[in-house]
């Protein structure tokens, strides 16, 4: 991973982390320019009205990427080149969201099966000619974003909610780990420090964006 990739990585686990122990969902979004300057940054704050970047708080719409659009500086919207760096493939309302921006670059760290909507811009006509590319990314930042997508669902769902089956099926073997380390009671249930996110990701402490 190229040292400014895992700069932009971290920010995101960092404010997707800051939103797990708000009571939030661990979700976080960076924008950056084409030099690979971050200019926007938001996390999820549907659950709580701490003082943070993220300028909308307790609603329905207080999603990552909507926080980092709303954060976008006014000289930077009519800018080409943005690349948008989320910890969780956006939902319908975020993709509409992004696709009405400038932003034409979306890096995904982990896909969302349930509610993830990336494939409405290739099904819908008028999403599609807006050309947003969408990537993937794979291994430990991956597996880190899901850890703290699932952890957070798993405080408000109960286990047998379609949301799991989903996630369970698209990443089996990342889930049945947390499942496991839940059950033994090895995580807590409310804050988590990096240390214990690495030890449920890879079992071991380790600093971030470390193997």
């Amino acid at each position: 991973m190229s040292g400014l990739m895992f700069g932009i990585w971290e920010q995101c686990i960092d404010l997707a982390l800051e939103a797990y122990n708000a009571g939030s969902i661990g979700i976080a979004a960076v924008i950056i320019d084409a030099n690979g300057n971050v200019v926007a940054a938001g996390r999820n704050q549907l659950k709580d009205s701490l003082v943070s970047c993220s300028a909308i708080r307790m609603t329905s719409i207080a999603h990552a990427e909507i926080n980092a659009l709303n954060n976008l500086p006014w000289d930077k919207q009519k800018v080409r080149g943005l690349t948008l760096y989320t910890t969780v493939e956006p939902c319908p309302m975020c993709i509409g969201a992004i696709a009405m921006s400038r932003i034409r670059r979306v890096v995904v760290g982990s896909a969302d099966p349930y509610a993830g909507s990336v494939h409405l811009l290739e099904i819908d006509d008028y999403l599609r000619q807006k050309g947003i590319a969408v990537e993937f990314t794979q291994g430990k930042v991956e597996e880190i974003c899901f850890a703290l997508h699932y952890l957070s669902l798993r405080h408000y769902h109960k286990p047998e909610h379609p949301v799991f089956r989903a996630l369970q099926a698209r990443y089996p073997a990342y889930a049945r780990k947390l499942d496991d380390l839940l059950n033994s009671s090895f995580l807590p249930h409310k804050e988590l420090d990096e240390a214990q996110l690495m030890q449920a990701v890879d079992g071991e402490h380790g600093e971030l964006g470390s193997g």
